[in-house]
């Protein structure tokens, strides 16, 4: 999941956009089609607002810290540029961020504002104004047989919300029927970033496992959150996200945008690590509630109470059943960079009895609290990315450390495409497909 590192991390990267200009040969009959499952905040959505008897606003929008300037589609040079250039009124743009929050009812179940509807700009139709985020990812496939819109698709969908409460499911299965069937029935594979394994995860676990067999040949997470993310529970007793992407006080999402923040943390991810202090006061995966409370995010320990990925059954599969998907899964993510996974701060009072938000709860006042850091991808934690060892097949062969490889440069890493390819050619021939190797057992013996 990306987070405090992306536009440098952008700015970095070598650019060649050829997604318009039909990048790579027609290779459909010779390649298994590859599905791309964006990462938080990186899928181009459609918003229409009703207003009543006068005509709908309707614009496309990009979260402003997820997706550089440089990739935006229309050639943009910010997001907010590019939602007016797309339909949004300039008078309206102060207005989004209340259309694009969530409301938590009494029982913690999500919905979206009255008369707003969100949904992507397209489904594995036109991969550069779906996902402009992985047209280099994109181009790098193109370099070894595949093209996009042809047999490398791009899946977007609505990340403000749990797995199971938008349409990624039905997208899903539409999408590898539709690409399967024009691949002769080649099964696809399911190539995943960040929050997108945890959606491309969900789906398969809740999908018919005959259909699952015959369609999906492969998950492959590259730098997969597969559980709920620490440090991220900041943002939702943080300024919410702003057009200016380089604002230093503001977090990349809504405070209300429960697909993130109302997930929970998994102790057997973050074990009795601290995660989060307030002064003395130290808080751990099982206190991810308490931390919200404390921090009078009220709503969003309302709705972690319904969303918790530890009380989900089909997410209890493999974290306390440990039972592997029914198709081959392999993993690949960075390490050995320091990652932040919670926050230090300066003593507040406990909450009193009648704030019930975090503007007067205390933490929201701190800008620069000190980070707690482990050992990651300088995006998410080695707790996290290494969560799939609680249900994958053989950990020593479907999961591969790529050591100083952080979570945004892994989409376009290639050592992590090549171990994809060589997955698939593996997985084709028929033999024992791998990700382990000569690199990940010298690495292991350094340690």
């Amino acid at each position: 999941m990306l987070r405090r590192t992306i536009i440098a991390i952008a700015s970095a990267l070598s650019l060649v956009v050829l997604i318009g200009c039909g990048a790579g040969s027609d290779t459909s009959g010779d390649v298994p089609p590859i599905i791309i499952v964006p990462g938080l905040g990186m899928s181009a959505l459609h918003i229409v607002v009703d207003r009543g008897d006068s005509a709908p606003a309707q614009f496309d929008f990009l979260v402003p810290a997820m997706n550089p300037a440089e990739l935006l589609p229309a050639k943009a040079t910010n997001a907010l540029d590019y939602a007016i250039a797309s339909g949004l009124s300039p008078s309206d743009a102060d207005r989004v961020s209340g259309w694009l929050s969530l409301q938590v009812g009494p029982r913690g179940r999500i919905h979206g504002s009255r008369g707003v509807t969100v949904t992507p700009v397209s489904v594995g139709r036109n991969f550069g104004a779906e996902c402009p985020r992985y047209v280099p990812m994109a181009n790098k496939l193109a370099s070894r047989g595949w093209a996009a819109n042809t047999n490398v698709y791009c899946l977007p969908y609505d990340y403000r919300v749990p797995p199971g409460e938008n349409e990624f499911v039905s997208d899903f299965r539409a999408l590898i029927d539709r690409v399967t069937a024009t691949a002769g029935g080649t099964p696809a594979v399911v190539a995943c970033h960040s929050q997108g394994c945890l959606m491309a995860y969900h789906a398969m676990r809740v999908s018919d496992p005959a259909w699952l067999r015959t369609h999906v040949q492969l998950l492959y997470g590259l730098a997969g959150q597969f559980s709920g993310c620490s440090d991220c529970l900041r943002w939702a007793f943080q300024k919410g996200w702003s057009w200016d992407a380089a604002d230093p006080t503001a977090s990349p999402v809504d405070p209300s945008w429960a697909g993130e923040l109302a997930l929970g943390l998994q102790q057997g991810v973050y074990g009795n690590n601290v995660v989060f202090r307030n002064g003395p006061r130290e808080y751990r995966a099982r206190d991810a509630g308490r931390l919200l409370n404390d921090a009078g995010a009220i709503a969003m320990e309302r709705a972690t109470r319904r969303y918790a990925l530890d009380l989900q059954p089909w997410f209890r599969k493999g974290s306390v059943s440990h039972d592997p998907l029914g198709v081959a899964s392999h993993f690949v993510y960075g390490d050995s960079l320091p990652t932040t996974v919670g926050y230090a701060f300066a003593p507040v009072p406990t909450r009193a009895p009648t704030c019930l938000s975090p503007a007067c709860a205390g933490f929201i006042n701190q800008t620069n609290p000190d980070p707690i850091t482990s050992d990651g991808d300088a995006g998410d934690s080695g707790w996290m990315n290494e969560a799939p060892r609680a249900w994958t097949r053989d950990a020593s062969c479907d999961m591969r450390a790529l050591p100083g490889v952080n979570h945004m440069a892994i989409i376009t890493d290639d050592t992590a495409l090549d171990l994809l390819v060589r997955s698939i050619a593996d997985l084709q021939a028929g033999s024992r497909a791998c990700v382990d190797g000569e690199a990940s057992d010298q690495r292991s013996a350094t340690r």
